[in-house]
């Protein structure tokens, strides 16, 4: 019998798990994806956007979003081991520090700045180094932007014209704001995406302690007396089988599904579960409620001259606060930047009568909460994009940075037309065009009150002995960058909680 079950197999399953089978435990990895030991379009840094509606994607809808002129968004999810980090866009963002002493405070000390550290330092492997503060002694490969064409010397010359730090600034550096440089990336020295799956569980695939079942379903975890001991699973075949363990059942399945298992399971608020004729077996009102996410905002501008196409989606970034959003500091604005038509994004561009370059908004701290709820047999995902009016104000605040951007001595140079409308027709515009950049969080988060959390310091459920979760559904409050990283901090952790090792 395994010691642990761990129930996905994204970002912080592949860390968990690896750390586990490292200290000797015997682990079950159960992904509902399949598994690639190579697959082109993981692999290559340009196919990615290839997997996007595809089997290797959950492929979640919301509700038609009010906000966003009711379109339905969809809200990609890797369906793979490896998880979204087999189908992202391979920045590697740390996040600010406020981020994480949010989750110190809801957490403890178990989340304390050295844990944080100690965990970033099991991560990070930044091959552009040395460099102060950074880390070499990880096991995923990062790395600055790769790609000469979607570098950009004349973003950080105007972004330093308007006052922002340049000259490759590096945002995972010391601190994270007010500064402009070039994007750094999960990809290794031969230009290979390196997901958590090829980082962390790569080269032990061969390890007894470690069985790994893909293209497998978790339906619910089981529970006695106030107890996990098991999951019902559905593979391939249509029929459902029960597997156990000896210590810990750990979901690790993300911030939209880990809580449709947990209320599967009975675990949520009586109210939701009652509708899908559950039972409950622990009243936790926070299951599913608390959802935050990104939203981005493409801007575009007719270049004056033709450029080649990049290979990544984008490879600058500027960190700033525009409306002080944030309640802890941290920017509320991460804009990317590309100087030209990204390729993997040429055939879900709209026609544009030429060549573009690409600024792209994004709203980090929005004040905007939703939620996902199980409905009988499917799933009611409502993320309330752009319900406070601040969210809005950010994004208005951003359209005007870019023009300003636009203006100065350095992208002005390669400036054709604006494609934006007059500024009256701004809010309609982000309304019409405002998207998702896929990271959901909260939805589990941490907390010490079974009325606003659902996990506790150990990431133990509320009421439920053995069953924890540890994925980005526990971040308390979404992080200012791309939750990646974030995520794997959580992983880290996880495992010395496990493991009892602070």
């Amino acid at each position: 019998m395994f010691d642990h079950i761990v129930i996905g197999a994204g970002a912080s399953g592949c860390v968990l798990s690896r750390r586990l089978i490292d200290n000797g435990k015997r682990v079950l990895l159960i992904e509902a994806g399949e598994l690639f030991i190579n697959q082109s379009n993981v692999d290559n840094v340009e196919g990615f956007t290839n997997l996007w509606g595809t089997r290797f994607d959950w492929k979640y809808s919301t509700t038609p979003q009010e906000n966003l002129l009711n379109r339905v968004i969809d809200i990609n999810q890797g369906k793979i081991v490896g998880g979204s980090s087999s189908i992202n866009a391979m920045m590697f963002v740390r996040c600010n520090k406020a981020d994480y002493k949010i989750l110190e405070e809801r957490g403890g000390q178990n989340w304390s700045k050295k844990n944080i550290e100690k965990a970033l330092s099991k991560i990070e492997n930044y091959i552009d180094g040395p460099s102060e503060g950074r880390y070499q002694s990880g096991l995923m490969k990062v790395r600055n932007c790769p790609d000469p064409s979607s570098y950009s010397p004349e973003f950080q010359q105007s972004a330093k014209a308007l006052g922002y730090k340049a000259d490759d600034w590096d945002y995972n550096g010391k601190e994270q704001s007010n500064g402009a440089g070039p994007l750094q990336f999960n990809i290794d020295e031969k230009g290979i995406r390196n997901s958590a799956f090829k980082a962390y569980l790569y080269d032990v695939l061969s390890s007894p302690n470690l069985k790994i079942l893909s293209s497998t379903k978790v339906l619910r975890v089981l529970i006695k007396n106030g107890k996990a001991y098991g999951v019902e699973i559905q593979g391939k075949e249509s029929e459902s089988k029960i597997v156990k363990c000896k210590e810990k059942i750990i979901l690790c399945a993300g911030a939209l599904t880990s809580p449709t298992i947990l209320e599967r399971s009975g675990i949520g608020n009586p109210d939701i579960l009652k509708k899908s004729n559950i039972e409950v077996n622990a009243n936790i009102p926070a299951v599913g409620e608390h959802l935050m996410d990104h939203l981005q905002l493409p801007i575009l501008y007719r270049l004056n001259k033709d450029l080649p196409n990049p290979s990544l989606l984008t490879g600058n970034v500027l960190f700033v606060n525009l409306n002080n959003n944030s309640p802890n500091g941290s920017p509320d604005l991460q804009l990317n930047f590309t100087p030209a038509a990204p390729k993997p994004l040429l055939r879900l561009l709209p026609p544009v009568g030429g060549p573009v370059m690409i600024f792209l908004p994004i709203l980090i701290q929005p004040k905007s909460t939703g939620s996902i709820h199980i409905n009988k047999n499917e799933y009611k995902l409502d993320p309330k994009y752009l319900s406070h009016q601040d969210d809005i104000n950010v994004l208005k605040k951003s359209i005007s940075l870019c023009q300003e951007l636009a203006s100065k001595e350095g992208l002005s140079s390669l400036v054709g037309e604006s494609l934006l409308p007059d500024k009256s027709e701004h809010e309609n515009y982000i309304r019409q065009n405002a998207t998702t950049l896929w990271h959901p969080v909260g939805t589990c988060r941490i907390g010490s009150s079974v009325e606003d959390s659902v996990v506790n310091s150990e990431l133990q459920v509320h009421g439920i002995a053995n069953l924890h979760v540890a994925d980005s559904s526990v971040t308390p409050y979404v992080t200012a960058g791309n939750n990646h990283v974030p995520t794997m901090v959580i992983g880290e952790i996880a495992s010395n909680i496990l493991l009892k090792d602070p």
